[in-house]
């Protein structure tokens, strides 16, 4: 698990993948919710250096946990990527 200082400000890749396959970012979503909330709004992955993630920041201490959602038709997963600790 990553812990990142709550002032950070920092990209954190995800890498998510369907049969073995990265999957397209042009149908990837991601989210971060505290541990143990289920994500309700999926936004638009950040690209850097052609890699899909998140950006920390601006989030309350504690365990946070990345989401996934993949929209193919006609199958939607959400998927869980991972958590990260904000101190």
């Amino acid at each position: 698990m990553t812990t990142f200082e709550r002032e950070s400000i920092e990209f954190q890749p995800v890498t998510v993948t369907l049969d073995g396959q990265p999957v397209n970012t042009a149908i990837l979503a991601l989210a971060i919710v505290p541990h143990g909330s289920r994500p309700t709004t999926f936004t638009a992955p950040t690209i850097i250096n052609g890699k899909p993630g998140v950006m920390i920041q601006g989030l309350t201490p504690g365990v946070h946990k990345i989401w996934a959602k993949v929209t193919s038709n006609p199958e939607t997963p959400i998927l869980a990527c991972g958590y990260i600790t904000i101190t």
